[in-house]
């Protein structure tokens, strides 16, 4: 079985975010709950809580292992 590694970026300025995530092929399994990520690039400054984020939901909006928060 092939391991899925799914990258966040950020879909404003569409920059890598530094976060990825393993598909463990659990779909109703929350992924990173409650987990502040930022996205630092010098004209963004956004922060993202995941919530109610299921790895369903990240497999269906995932394009070439990249997924836009």
């Amino acid at each position: 079985m092939q391991e899925t590694i799914i990258d966040f970026y950020c879909k404003n300025c569409k920059k890598f975010l530094h976060v990825s995530y393993k598909v463990t092929g659990d779909e109703n399994a929350l992924i990173l709950p409650n987990a502040i990520i930022k996205c630092d690039h010098s004209h963004c400054k956004r922060a993202l809580i995941l919530k109610r984020i299921t790895e369903k939901k990240l497999l269906e909006g995932a394009v070439n292992g990249k997924f836009y928060l």
